[in-house]
């Protein structure tokens, strides 16, 4: 075993556990790294969380309201295949994605360089008081939703980054390893003045009104678009028991969702497009209408949201 140390700078990787078998809740992080207690509703039940803390918060299979600020959102709680982690940002606040090389001390200047290379972005500061471009190694995220999915992190909000990692490679050989730690913003400012950055930074943050959100968003289909009157059929009653899902809890939700959104559901959806072969549609109006939700399912796989507008 070869101890790594790492140098200044970004990757996570995702755990993925066993499948689905059978819970009917998930639970998750609700994070405030603001410098005041805020204040949620969710499903009717007032919930505080005090300045720079977080809770812990049960979400049964279903479909929930959360309100904050005077404005509010719907999303459906669901199965997934693979578990992943995340937290509920309501504040909208910025987070850090910041990359750590970890290398044994024969890595040479040029295999380092590439490598921290690679981990930079383009990033907009404000830097003594003007808007400008950088680079950093670090992706900046704000959504309300912060799932590893699509930000990957190694060590959370909450966990410390090591000084040192520990690996199985042969005693003399030359390794590198990436890891990605998350920041709240101001534990980030703080990180970089340790690590010697004196001027004075800080982060854009533009938040969007709840209704504005567009992550995870379950789709609305164009019906009217569709000329093979079979497939508008069998879309309508699709949507029709998507609709009837939403209504439902729990178990109810874990027994159901398969044949809707999972694998069995996305097989079914793709193989309805048989009812509107060329010769009934050849402007594969059908496919067109789908897709938006074939896509949704796709890329919704593995998040526990659906978002509903």
């Amino acid at each position: 075993m070869k101890s790594l140390k790492y140098s200044f700078i970004l990757a996570c990787s995702i755990t993925l556990c066993s499948c689905f078998n059978g819970p009917t809740s998930q639970v998750r992080l609700i994070d405030n790294p603001t410098a005041n207690e805020i204040k949620l509703v969710i499903d009717g039940k007032d919930i505080v969380i005090p300045a720079n803390s977080n809770i812990k918060y049960t979400f049964e299979y279903g479909k929930h309201n959360l309100a904050y600020n005077n404005e509010s959102i719907e999303f459906f709680v669901k199965p997934v295949k693979f578990n992943g982690r995340g937290f509920i940002n309501p504040t909208q606040s910025n987070y850090m994605l910041h990359t750590f090389i970890y290398a044994t001390d024969n890595t040479s200047d040029e295999t380092y360089d590439k490598l921290y290379e690679k981990s930079l972005n383009k990033v907009e500061v404000i830097l003594d008081g003007e808007q400008v471009e950088v680079e950093l190694p670090v992706k900046v995220v704000n959504n309300f939703f912060i799932e590893d999915r699509d930000n990957r992190w190694d060590y959370s909000i909450d966990e410390n980054i090591p000084d040192e990692i520990t690996e199985n490679i042969n005693k003399n050989q030359s390794y590198q390893s990436r890891k990605i730690k998350m920041y709240r913003e101001n534990e980030y400012l703080k990180f970089l003045k340790e690590d010697g950055i004196e001027d004075e930074i800080s982060f854009p943050n533009k938040p969007k009104k709840l209704s504005e959100i567009n992550q995870y968003v379950f789709p609305k289909l164009d019906l009217e678009s569709i000329t093979c009157d079979e497939g508008k059929k069998y879309l309508q009653d699709t949507l029709d028991k998507w609709q009837q899902l939403f209504t439902l809890t729990g178990s109810d939700v874990a027994s159901k969702y398969e044949g809707f959104g999972g694998y069995d559901g996305m097989h079914a959806l793709l193989g309805s497009k048989k009812l509107c072969p060329n010769e009934k549609d050849p402007e594969q109006t059908y496919s067109k209408a789908i897709r938006p939700l074939d896509d949704a399912l796709t890329k919704g796989r593995d998040i526990y949201f659906f978002v509903i507008k």
